[in-house]
């Protein structure tokens, strides 16, 4: 009894793992089906057929959304690929801001490529919070594959991280993360506010989702209820041997 008690613990945190429910969720199916939250200004150009939608940035078409409902801790996460423009120098993927900021970088955080066509997730001041990058480890070419790259940025206020992972693993994280205006205002693919530093091509999208909380990436749902039926079936052959 107590083994089995064991068992279906663990494989209900395995589908725990999956429950948290986002404030806000944009995806896009095969079927043309789109789950969407209100208030993402300029639209995503969804292709017949595709289990993705494309957005393109320029100095005229950027992508915004106002936030509202994410006051403490948070977690983005999003899943890129194909990107089309070709020339590398300082571009902006997505941003994060706060306080109500509408233009310019101030009170931000932003996914950019560098000169040498490196992704770094910059803080610009975030709710006053200075200094601190991280080196998501991918570069301009990575993200002009054919496969999808998951990113995942978690504001984590209890252990005074921010973090970011790709594809699952972490990549990095900024220490003492203590902003003393956390709440989420805004958000942009392509460029920032104000149109700076626009990517200036386009990229396919899929699955992006704000959470109010922290929500650790976790394996494919599969993956991880394999894992811990191996883990139960040791546990159950260490029994009987013992």
């Amino acid at each position: 009894m107590k083994r089995s008690f064991i068992i279906l613990s663990l494989l209900a945190a395995a589908g725990m793992a999956h429950a948290a429910t986002p404030i806000y969720s944009w995806e896009w199916t095969a079927e043309g089906a789109q789950i969407t939250a209100p208030n993402w200004s300029g639209s995503f150009n969804y292709t017949s057929g595709n289990d993705y939608a494309t957005f393109g940035s320029s100095s005229g078409t950027p992508y915004n959304s106002n936030i509202t409902g994410i006051q403490g801790s948070f977690t983005v996460s999003f899943d890129l690929k194909n990107l089309s423009s070709t020339s590398n120098g300082w571009k902006d993927i997505f941003s994060l801001y706060t306080n109500g900021t509408v233009s310019g970088e101030s009170n931000s955080m932003v996914l950019e490529f560098t000169n040498n066509g490196e992704l770094y997730l910059y803080n610009k001041g975030f709710g006053g919070q200075t200094g601190g990058n991280i080196n998501t480890g991918l570069t301009w070419t990575d993200l002009q594959q054919d496969s999808w790259t998951n990113l995942s940025i978690v504001s984590d206020l209890s252990s005074q991280t921010l973090s970011v992972y790709v594809n699952g693993a972490l990549a990095g994280t900024i220490t003492e993360w203590n902003p003393s205006s956390p709440a989420l205002t805004g958000s942009q693919f392509g460029a920032s506010f104000g149109n700076t530093r626009p990517m200036n091509g386009t990229m396919d999208i899929n699955n992006i989702k704000f959470y109010d909380g922290v929500v650790l990436p976790v394996p494919e749902a599969a993956t991880a209820s394999l894992g811990l039926l191996g883990l139960a079936a040791l546990m159950m052959r260490r029994r009987r041997c013992c």
